[in-house]
């Protein structure tokens, strides 16, 4: 059940045990979800860390390599010819 706050308290209220019981309540369903979103959390710093691991030199310099010869024709948005490695990058 989601917390109830009470928010209109006047000086002169009686605090109930039902406020402290809410009061408790709150405090575990609080420290509950946050145990909960520390592991939600620590578990995708694992996911990412495995995928940026995985991605050689942060993915900019992966080597794809294709010999285009069943490509009937192509346009090159971006890219250059390296002439030191004979090929075009795009």
């Amino acid at each position: 059940m989601p917390y109830q706050a009470k928010i209109d308290w006047k000086y002169s209220d009686p605090v109930t045990e039902q406020d402290i019981n809410r009061w408790e309540q709150g405090i575990a369903d609080a420290h509950a979800q946050l145990a909960q979103l520390s592991t939600d959390v620590n578990n995708l710093k694992t996911r990412v860390y495995t995928l940026e691991g995985i991605l050689p030199e942060n993915f900019i310099h992966n080597k794809f390599d294709d010999d285009l010869s069943t490509v009937d024709s192509i346009i090159v948005i971006r890219g250059y010819y390296n002439a030191a490695e004979t090929r075009l990058e795009v």
